[in-house]
């Protein structure tokens, strides 16, 4: 069974966080805001102006459409419009009319450059319908979309890369351990079927902004050229931001984010933004304002505690279950984005590269990529001796931190603990690195399976150095 089509299970009360009052870094006014007058709802008064104005944006896109256009921007963001419906010989018209656009206004641009390239790779029928479908068959803003997309991929992968689909391998050590962070996830389907994309703003860590791009790029094409359905139906995105869960590195790459994403044949069906605090209203405004006039009358903003959040999206058929957090520590549950990451980063090896006592591994286990110099936030492993990096105590404070759940719970939870504390350290900016061959300048990266096994060990050492102490002190 596709991740995809696992759901989440179902947690009664799983948005039971603590408020964080504190404001962020923007939009806050500091003691100013503390003066005014807050009603029951915990909104102040320039917070309401703030709303207004959303509203206003949103009321103006909506004002600007058709009645027909307004009543088919609706059934789509409910999910209960028509499918695409490409019967006869729809597709082929769409085809002939997306080649003339092309022919028109791709003279000098990078398309171009990849047409020469390779044609057929470009000219590919499945390719170009991904675009057609992506913008609803409008044909001329398909072919706008195909410049950009090609300008985008070379920006990001080089012109080498312009005519080959982009894999897990193309990504760098960076990359993936922005991947891993979780911050974009697949989260399960609404209720019309449609992949919700989620973004957990908290969540976000990255070693350059273009690690989160490439990244990015690499899933929301993975996700269309591997399930045709989404295609066929788009993707729901939404972005979380409610209580403590608001953007860890506030709001860079925002606008960057936007152009990938329109650069990308991927229809948004819907969007939706979760927040408590009108200190996120910049953000609105700004995502609000960036948007084509037809997404903005399918954008939805949800204020309040993740309770209300929950429940204003369960009326857009956005479940709670589409949303990983953990109903007793408040952190989000990795499993399912783990098992995804792990499906892509997992391929049988061929024949001549088996080792008896390894099998199939990690394709990254095979090829460790040497780092230069370590930061603070890595896990060091020194041959045994005992490292003094800030990352290796944080990871000294994790294993405390969950010895009793871990001690205490099946393997399948005690699996669960070791994902999160990897992808804890992987948010912080670390990675887990062992030095080559007893070279201390050398360091290559810890393969993911081999991080899990020392990490099981630190806590079979810790209750061993437990029963010690008590042994002693009894003595």
């Amino acid at each position: 069974m596709s991740v995809l089509n696992q759901p989440f299970p179902k947690q009664s009360g799983c948005f039971g966080f603590n408020l964080n009052q504190e404001s962020s870094s923007l939009g806050s006014h500091d003691g100013f805001v503390k003066q005014q007058q807050v009603d029951q709802a915990g909104m102040t008064r320039d917070d309401k102006q703030k709303k207004q104005e959303i509203d206003a944006l949103l009321s103006e896109a909506m004002n600007n459409l058709t009645f027909q256009e307004r009543e088919k921007q609706q059934e789509v963001l409910h999910g209960v419009d028509d499918e695409i419906k490409e019967e006869g010989n729809i597709v082929d018209i769409a085809l002939s009319e997306l080649d003339n656009h092309l022919i028109r206004i791709k003279r000098g641009s990078v398309y171009e450059i990849a047409e020469r390239m390779d044609p057929a790779y470009v000219h590919a029928r499945a390719f170009r319908v991904m675009f057609l479908r992506g913008n609803r068959y409008d044909t001329k803003a398909a072919a706008n979309q195909m410049l950009k997309f090609f300008e985008t991929k070379q920006d990001l992968f080089g012109t080498e890369k312009l005519t080959k689909d982009i894999t897990i391998d193309d990504l760098d050590e960076d990359d993936i351990a922005c991947l891993m962070t979780g911050w974009l996830q697949l989260s399960g389907k609404d209720r019309a079927g449609r992949v919700v994309l989620l973004q957990l703003l908290h969540l976000r860590a990255y070693k350059t902004l273009k690690n989160e791009y490439r990244m990015k790029y690499y899933m929301l094409m993975d996700l269309l050229q591997t399930d045709e359905d989404v295609q066929l139906k788009g993707v729901c995105g939404l972005t979380y931001a409610a209580e403590d869960c608001t953007d860890a590195m506030n709001g860079a790459g925002y606008f960057e984010h936007i152009e990938l994403t329109n650069a990308i044949p991927v229809h948004i069906a819907s969007v939706h933004y979760c927040c408590s605090k009108m200190s996120e209203y910049l953000f609105l405004n700004l995502a609000i304002k960036a948007m084509p006039p037809k997404l903005r009358a399918r954008f939805r903003s949800h204020f309040g505690s993740h309770v209300e959040c929950q429940y204003r999206l369960s009326t857009y058929g956005i479940l709670g279950e589409n949303l990983p957090l953990m109903p007793d520590s408040n952190k989000v549950d990795m499993k399912y984005h783990l098992q995804w990451c792990q499906a892509r980063l997992t391929k049988p090896m061929r024949s001549d590269e088996l080792k008896p006592k390894y099998g199939p591994h990690l394709a990254a286990a095979k090829k460790p990529l040497k780092v230069i110099q370590p930061t603070a936030n890595d896990v060091l492993y020194m041959g045994g001796n005992r490292s003094k990096n800030a990352g290796n105590d944080h990871l000294r404070n994790l294993v405390s931190e969950w010895a009793q759940t871990y001690d205490s719970g099946t393997n399948d939870t005690k699996r669960l603990v070791v994902n999160e504390m990897i992808n804890e350290i992987h948010r912080s900016g670390g990675r887990f690195l062992s030095q080559v061959d007893g070279q201390e300048s050398v360091w290559a990266i810890v393969p993911v399976d081999e991080v899990r096994t020392k990490i099981t060990q630190s806590f079979r050492n810790r209750r061993r150095n437990v029963r010690g102490t008590r042994k002693k002190n009894k003595s």
